[in-house]
């Protein structure tokens, strides 16, 4: 891959996009976006702020999609899917906006996304990102006969997020104890723990002790909880199709894929070193 010059690159994180483990910047070696500077990559794309400011960019610039804009788009949800749904509806028709798009480069973080660009005829690649330091993550996977396993919610989102999910198959393992992060949830299982919203580094030390991190979402990105996991060596469970990573695509499978954790003595360490050298290899990137 050729690398260009990193003293011009910027980056534009969008509005809309979740709490990161780090800063874009930091982690690729880019410089906070300033209008036209210079290349840019633009990092989400959720709405019109988002899309003006690609289309208006006339230097070179990327496009690394983040999972649910891309749903986004394709749902012609170009003042987002909140507060302004209404005005969306009323200006749907996002030909013009695909049009435009289809000549950029585009990167996406797994297959899914891939394939849902692909259907609208823009083309990606897939690298996957995360804003964490990687040199910091170490093997750190204790084996537990009962598996402790964690997921990971943003506020107000739970159901999105899977926690019902776990609440309904949790009685169906009942040797798996589940500790659920990131807001408030009222369960009746004894095998789930309910942490609530703690600060990033608190949670950080409680989850290196277990041993698989959990990410349910059916519209995706390459979710933070799920690098994690795999670069401490545990075996993370997505419902995202990754190498290295067990995946499910119903409750069945989440169980059954639950139920094998306890048989599973030794770190994840091909998965660990594979994402140690796949992730954030961007163009972009200061090398």
């Amino acid at each position: 891959m050729e690398f260009i010059n990193k003293t011009m690159v910027y980056c534009k994180v969008a509005p809309s996009l979740g709490e990161l483990e780090g800063n874009p910047n930091d982690t690729w070696g880019t410089k906070p976006y300033k209008f036209n500077a210079g290349s840019t990559v633009f990092f989400g794309m959720y709405d019109v702020r988002d899309y003006l400011s690609y289309f208006l960019h006339v230097k070179q610039k990327w496009i690394l999609w983040a999972g649910s804009d891309i749903v986004n788009l394709a749902n012609g949800f170009m003042f987002n899917n909140g507060k302004l749904k209404a005005l969306s509806q009323l200006t749907k028709g996002n030909e013009w906006i695909i049009k435009m798009l289809q000549n950029g480069e585009h990167y996406v973080e797994n297959q899914w996304e891939h394939d849902e660009l692909s259907k609208l005829g823009i083309k990606s690649k897939i690298v996957p990102s995360f804003m964490g330091k990687v040199d910091c993550y170490r093997v750190e996977y204790l084996y537990n006969e009962t598996p402790q396993v964690y997921i990971s919610t943003g506020t107000g989102r739970q159901r999105e997020y899977g926690f019902g999910t776990i609440d309904r198959i949790a009685p169906r393992v009942p040797g798996v104890t589940f500790h659920l992060y990131g807001d408030s949830w009222d369960t009746h299982q004894e095998n789930i723990i309910v942490h609530g919203r703690v600060k990033k580094e608190q949670m950080n030390k409680e989850i290196v002790l277990m041993q698989a991190g959990i990410r349910l979402n059916e519209t995706d990105g390459f979710s933070e909880i799920i690098a994690k996991s795999i670069l401490w060596g545990q075996h993370p469970i997505s419902r995202m199709k990754y190498k290295h990573i067990d995946h499910f695509t119903n409750d069945d499978e989440l169980v059954a894929v639950l139920s094998k954790l306890k048989n599973k003595h030794r770190p994840n360490i091909r998965g660990c070193v594979h994402y140690r050298t796949v992730l954030n290899a961007y163009p972009w990137r200061k090398r």
